[in-house]
């Protein structure tokens, strides 16, 4: 998902704050807005969470531990989706995570994730001032739009 691309996971409580029944369209400015809302976990608030599951404060939490909880607990997740994190987590032969090294995986993922869409936005923005004859550059500041004017509107989809 688009989110997913700026280095967000939302949950789905998250998402309903911002798209309602009501909610017919979403521009890009007003996803951007929605993007500085909201702040990625830090590793501090990571940290803390795991903490919260290794009771003993060993550093590791159980690979079983961690599926029960993505799959029962929360936005719950489903058995693809935990083996696709658990695929890249690094998992030692115990069965065990460290999960100080899972969140420098995941801190440097999303990062890499933020970069490629603000590259995507900067080439989009080249690619418009030339099409337009615009000689003005604008900096981008995370992931906020170059372009002053409205973004195009886009519709919701119903299923």
């Amino acid at each position: 998902s688009v989110l997913q691309q700026a280095g967000r996971n939302p949950s789905q409580k998250t998402i309903n704050k911002y798209w309602t029944s009501q909610t017919t369209t979403l521009n890009f400015d007003d996803f951007c807005a929605i993007l500085r809302k909201e702040k990625p976990t830090t590793k501090t608030e990571l940290l803390e969470a795991f903490g919260k599951i290794d009771t003993e404060k060993t550093g590791y939490i159980l690979h079983d531990e961690l599926y029960k909880i993505l799959t029962t607990r929360g936005d719950k997740m489903t058995w693809d989706e935990v083996n696709t994190i658990t695929e890249q987590a690094g998992f030692n032969c115990t069965g065990k995570l460290d999960y100080n090294k899972f969140c420098d995986l995941y801190l440097s993922t999303r990062e890499q994730c933020c970069r490629a869409a603000r590259g995507r936005l900067e080439l989009d923005s080249r690619l418009r001032q030339q099409h337009f004859g615009n000689q003005t550059e604008t900096p981008l500041e995370g992931i906020t739009p170059p372009v002053s004017k409205p973004s195009p509107r886009v519709s919701r989809k119903t299923d």
